[in-house]
């Protein structure tokens, strides 16, 4: 029996246990908790072995790097998760761009121009670069978003007194 084999049968007893213990325990597996983040490992090693077994080595090895990232991916979140529930959450609802409110000097300088810039202007500036840094052209949602509120700050700050 070659190594591989022997992987994949080591993972599927893993995978059933879990179960079993799962079925057992009142511990809901609903996408939270130990036992589930133990079963995603199982089930992402076992798929790793079965490439194994069937002598797939960079594609077993791939899945073994995309396991370890989407496992990251998902402590961070959790623990972001978290912490947000400490503080209160008051961080919840709310958009990237209003975490941090920005100024009328930092608005400019976002857009590349004086704070005491025209409307006329201000608008320019703003779709050359939400031209360039869209996200459906590469850009993000972040920067985006800080590109409208550096206008708007602009744009309501330079509003003549009614």
């Amino acid at each position: 029996m070659g190594i591989g084999i022997v992987a994949l049968v080591l993972a599927t007893a893993a995978a059933a246990w879990l179960l079993m213990r799962a079925a057992r325990s009142h511990e809901p597996m609903n996408g939270g908790g130990r036992s589930v983040a133990i079963l995603k490992g199982v089930v992402w090693l076992g798929l790793a072995a079965a490439m194994f077994a069937a002598r797939l080595w960079p594609l077993a090895f791939m899945i073994l790097i995309a396991a370890g990232g989407v496992t990251a991916i998902e402590l961070w979140r959790d623990r972001a998760i978290q912490a947000d529930k400490l503080n209160g959450g008051q961080n919840a609802g709310r958009n990237l761009s209003s975490r941090t409110p920005m100024t009328v000097v930092e608005a400019a300088a976002v857009l590349g121009i004086d704070s005491q810039t025209k409307a006329v202007d201000i608008r320019a500036a703003h779709k050359k670069l939400i031209g360039q840094l869209h996200p459906d052209r590469g850009g993000t949602d972040y920067l985006a978003a800080k590109i409208n509120d550096a206008r708007d700050i602009l744009l309501s700050a330079n509003a003549p007194e009614k």
